[in-house]
């Protein structure tokens, strides 16, 4: 178990997370930083004293500090809406129970994601009925708008102005293209998002000294070799004259490659554990993959070749 699950918490306790929750929400939504970066460890706060205090009190918690926040946003201004928190909260409690369970990584990210995804659906069919419009118009619409966001932000920087030109005439299309890769684009942020809740998480509940699950050794994960078929039936699909076929291809394509980043991931970390590698250095080196775009296809192709070479076998026989 977690905690003291059902028994009497500290009545400070309760206070301080309360507190520490609201503050994090309200910091997310009122700083554009944090609102790129800190809301991918929103849910971390709320797993930890969801998982110290007990459900019942968790939940209480979850629900106190999302009405704070609701309150103090509309008093400043501020139009952020109360599903966006309430789906970024929701995590921590999903994330709970599951690691309860103590399953494996995979099994742990999977139901996680599957939940996760489930109750974005039902909230998305809500606005659906509240704004009369389809669920893949609201999607479109959502991404013609970040389409337009970046055309903007782009034209306030070096960035040239005949490129800026090129996005504005052809923004339609993309936004159009974005839509049609949208269930990837979606599951694999969903999957990255646990993921990376999962490590912080790991790292707080020892840091406290609280029970959680054993994910084994994550330098040593890797994909099933099978799954590597996939690429070669996205890639048949990619060459097909049909414009579905190509979406399908493509959405394939994207999901594999966060498969097949994440095993580069492993085989990195695998190498910065047998050599010693100094913490900041290892922080250093994973800022710089995720800075650097170019490199994360770099590390997914890492992965890729893997599935041949096993290169955490070769470490080991050059010790």
């Amino acid at each position: 178990m977690f905690g003291p699950s059902e028994r009497s918490a500290p009545y400070k306790d309760f206070l301080l997370a309360v507190a520490t929750i609201s503050i994090v929400f309200i910091a997310v939504a009122v700083n554009p930083v944090l609102g790129v970066l800190g809301a991918v460890f929103v849910p971390v706060p709320i797993l930890y004293y969801y998982s110290k205090l007990g459900r019942l009190r968790g939940l209480l918690v979850f629900i106190l500090s999302l009405t704070i926040t609701m309150i103090t946003l509309r008093a400043l201004g501020y139009q952020t809406g109360v599903a966006y928190f309430f789906l970024l909260g929701s995590l921590g409690p999903v994330l709970s129970e599951v690691l309860r369970k103590n399953w494996s990584v995979e099994t742990t990210v999977i139901y996680s994601v599957g939940i996760f995804l489930t109750l974005s659906l039902i909230i998305l069919l809500y606005l659906s009925l509240v704004s009369g419009k389809t669920p893949w118009g609201i999607i479109g619409v959502h991404m013609s708008a970040m389409v337009q966001e970046n055309i903007d932000l782009y034209s306030r920087t070096d960035i040239s102005t005949q490129y800026v030109e090129l996005m504005k005439e052809n923004s339609d299309q993309i936004a159009r293209i974005l839509t049609g890769l949208f269930p990837s684009l979606i599951l694999v942020g969903a999957a990255f998002f646990i993921w990376l809740n999962i490590l912080v998480g790991k790292w707080l509940f020892r840091k406290r000294g609280m029970w959680y699950p054993d994910l084994g050794d994550l330098s040593l994960w890797k994909a099933l070799d099978k799954i590597v078929w996939l690429v070669v039936i996205a890639g048949v699909f990619i060459l097909l004259p049909s414009e579905g076929f190509r979406i399908l291809g493509l959405n394939i394509i994207i999901i594999l490659l966060f498969i097949y980043m994440l095993q580069g991931l492993a085989i990195i970390n695998f190498f910065f554990k047998r050599k010693n590698v100094p913490v900041p250095f290892r922080a250093f080196g994973y800022f710089l993959i995720f800075a650097q775009q170019f490199l994360i296809f770099i590390v997914a192709g890492l992965g890729l070749i893997d599935t041949w070479a096993d290169f955490r076998k070769l470490g080991k026989r050059s010790e």
